[in-house]
């Protein structure tokens, strides 16, 4: 019997001692508090950002949703913030609004890159303008050798003059920009384009905006997620055309009238024809004209917390489609 009762002992001591050499050998369990602390040290700070204008707005509102400074989110053409990255001055997060960029953003070193969705492309005008009026009124214009929108808007204008008759092509044609179709639409854009009595060229979105609030141009394009940014909310004001359908709007004491593209001039799909904008540089680049859709790539852990609160935000507010 003593014999069993010290059996006993011994079993239950060996058991001791192999449980105490497991618990030993698994690493500390993180609490809740020190799983917070950690990520909070990877998110914070502010980050640098390289951003198109129009999504300024919503990569502030995500960096502080993560709880990090916005004082260093740039606004920037999408392919000059994209010639900095891959001239080595690579920033936190990369937001851009042309989705042919995508893969040169993920050769340069992306941690990981994001979708935000598709969205419209618009014209806004100071007084109510029809098609026919735009091809005679002066317009501000976005460079295309810095700003995506820039060479949307060539291509949309070709189309535009190509089906409805109308001659939108003209204005940039004194810009020394050139149209050639022979089942692919070429547009080839010089590296400097001048000011004209019927185009005020800015470097950006954001430049070209600055231009026409100061009554530089009776009229621009713009993405719609760029005028919501811009605090404009949008009012349906009458029967629409097979082209772009109106709205009015209302921000700073100010009436703007916005008309917002139809298929396929909205570049939600990408277009009926195949077109390509050729920068003449140098260097010189060649970029296929699709569909519109932007995205966000981060080159640091810091940028990655930008990607995550931005998965969690309702990007429809924003104007952009899933």
């Amino acid at each position: 019997m003593q014999r069993v009762i010290l059996i006993g002992v011994i079993a239950l001591v060996l058991v001791a001692i192999v449980f105490f050499l497991l618990q030993s050998q698994q690493p500390p369990q993180k609490t809740p508090e020190t799983a917070a602390t950690t990520a909070t040290k990877t998110c914070s700070g502010s980050p640098l950002g390289y951003v198109a204008p129009m999504l300024v707005k919503v990569v502030r509102d995500a960096a502080a949703a993560a709880g990090l400074g916005t004082g260093g989110i740039q606004s920037m053409g999408c392919i000059e913030g994209l010639r900095r990255i891959q001239g080595g001055a690579r920033p936190d997060i990369f937001a851009c609004v042309d989705i042919e960029l995508r893969p040169d953003a993920e050769r340069a070193g992306a941690l990981q890159t994001y979708s935000l969705g598709r969205f419209k492309l618009a014209l806004v005008c100071r007084s109510p303008t029809t098609l026919e009026e735009l091809a005679s009124a002066k317009t501000v214009f976005a460079d295309p050798n810095k700003a995506p929108i820039g060479y949307r808007e060539l291509a949309a204008a070709w189309m535009l003059s190509r089906d409805l008759g109308v001659n939108l092509t003209a204005k940039y044609t004194a810009l020394g920009v050139r149209f050639v179709y022979n089942g692919t639409l070429y547009i080839y854009i010089p590296s400097s384009l001048p000011n004209t009595e019927m185009i005020d060229v800015a470097p950006n979105l954001d430049g070209a905006w600055a231009k026409f609030e100061a009554g530089a141009g009776r009229c621009m394009f713009a993405y719609v997620p760029f005028l919501l940014g811009k605090g404009l909310q949008l009012r349906p004001a009458g029967n629409g055309t097979s082209y772009w359908e109106p709205y009015t709007a209302e921000a700073d004491g100010r009436i703007y009238y916005v008309y917002v593209f139809k298929p396929p001039y909205d570049f939600v799909e990408d277009p009926p024809i195949k077109a390509v904008a050729v920068l003449l540089g140098p260097p010189v680049k060649t970029i296929r004209v699709g569909h519109f859709e932007a995205f966000v790539a981060s080159y640091t852990e810091l940028g990655n917390c930008v990607i995550e609160s931005l998965k969690k935000m309702d990007l429809s507010k924003y104007g952009f489609i899933k």
